[in-house]
């Protein structure tokens, strides 16, 4: 719980990255088509591009895109579209928001309030 992560490859049993989110993690999860993985750090939202097994690269953990303060308390958890390409967030302070992934000319992000009991 303290924000430390190893990226590990179990099958050739060999570590690909170690990095530190510098804040305990609240949520994960990754995209249906294992192309994406979702990071939540309190109220802060990082998506990473999962990292390649075939080759070495430098830095394996991709920064895709990143979100700050999308809500008020912190995010507690995180759902992917079937087809990866929105993802919801949701939150103690009883909203959930749908993002996209990839810019989409028009959208704009929505949000899923008046829920009177926590999200599980």
């Amino acid at each position: 719980m303290d924000g430390f992560a190893l990226v590990i490859n179990f099958l050739k049993k060999v570590v690909i990255a170690h990095f530190n989110f510098k804040a305990p993690v609240t949520a994960f999860g990754y995209s249906p088509d294992s192309r994406f993985f979702l990071v939540a750090t309190g109220k802060k939202v990082k998506i990473f591009e999962t990292p390649s097994v075939t080759h070495k690269v430098y830095s394996p953990m991709v920064l895709y895109k990143k979100y700050a303060n999308l809500h008020t308390e912190d995010v507690i958890g995180v759902a992917w579209t079937t087809d990866s390409r929105f993802f919801l967030t949701w939150s103690d302070d009883l909203t959930m928001k749908m993002m996209s992934l990839h810019k989409i000319e028009g959208y704009l992000p929505f949000t899923f309030g008046g829920h009177k009991k926590p999200i599980i």
